[in-house]
């Protein structure tokens, strides 16, 4: 006689019949659709404004006094940091919308619990985050490519869409990393030390508002590891419509991380909602 499945078992791999994985993603949209509607507004600076606040301070303002776009690869200073600051703005947008949202699900709403005595299993709650996730970060991508365009740093239509494309890609693959780690960290304070030692020098070494190669070669090899000086060099090329045989380095470098991300988050979701 076989033995009894383990609570841990039967929340991670209980039946979900001939619908699949996509089953449980599609029932939890009217739970994302009421989050969303609560809480769209309190992102439109985040996502809208603050993006093109740094536009017009650093590109316009302080870009009046970088004369040299030698440096630059032959482009003007708004045309440069335009992507770099939409791949970032992915980054950010990923962050808010995985670290603490998840956390609470765990620790404060325990929406993670409630989820789990569904017929939904951890891989499908897992699914159904980082499908919203993805989704807010698209969405944020959109509009501010429509900002990017207005400012007319965008060398064509194509170039719009894949920077669309790219930014999205930026945002799930990070927010992938992101889910894991507050789902895998049992304290708060942890995530404000992600924002400090995580999500905020990323950005910064990420080369979106200088060239790496002006930093020190031991600090190029650290900005060269990071997911984020991968979008910020994969969104430059499609905003300047110069993509070359790295841009799939770039692809795949980003699509490693977000699985990685994933298979992680799978875990600890996994031990989380078995320990309940």
């Amino acid at each position: 006689m076989s033995a009894a499945p383990t609570l841990s078992e039967v929340l991670v791999d209980r039946p979900r019949g001939d619908a699949g994985r996509w089953a449980g993603v599609r029932r939890q949209v009217p739970y994302y659709l009421t989050v969303l509607r609560r809480t769209w507004r309190g992102s439109i600076f985040s996502y809208a404004i603050l993006p093109v606040i740094m536009l017009a301070s650093f590109g316009l303002g302080l870009g009046s006094f970088v004369d040299d776009a030698s440096a630059l690869g032959g482009v003007p200073y708004l045309d440069f940091i335009a992507p770099g600051i939409l791949a970032t703005s992915a980054l950010m947008a990923a962050a808010g919308e995985a670290l603490y949202p998840v956390y609470a699900m765990f620790t404060w709403t325990k929406m993670a619990y409630a989820m789990s005595s569904t017929p939904l299993g951890a891989v499908d709650i897992v699914n159904g985050v980082t499908a919203y996730v993805t989704f807010r970060v698209a969405s944020a991508t959109v509009a501010l490519t429509v900002v990017l365009a207005l400012f007319g740093t965008l060398a064509s239509i194509g170039g719009a869409l894949l920077l669309v494309l790219t930014g999205t890609l930026v945002g799930a693959a990070h927010g992938a990393v992101f889910v894991a780690f507050a789902a895998w960290t049992r304290s708060d304070s942890a995530l404000t030390l992600m924002y400090r030692l995580g999500v905020i020098p990323t950005t910064l070494f990420s080369g979106a508002f200088f060239p790496i190669d002006q930093l020190p070669e031991a600090v190029q090899v650290v900005a060269y590891v990071l997911p984020a000086w991968h979008g910020v060099e994969l969104a430059r090329m499609c905003s300047t419509d110069a993509l070359t045989p790295m841009a799939l380095v770039h692809v795949t470098y980003l699509v490693v991380v977000g699985v990685v991300g994933w298979w992680w988050a799978r875990r600890a979701f996994g031990r989380r909602l078995g320990s309940q």
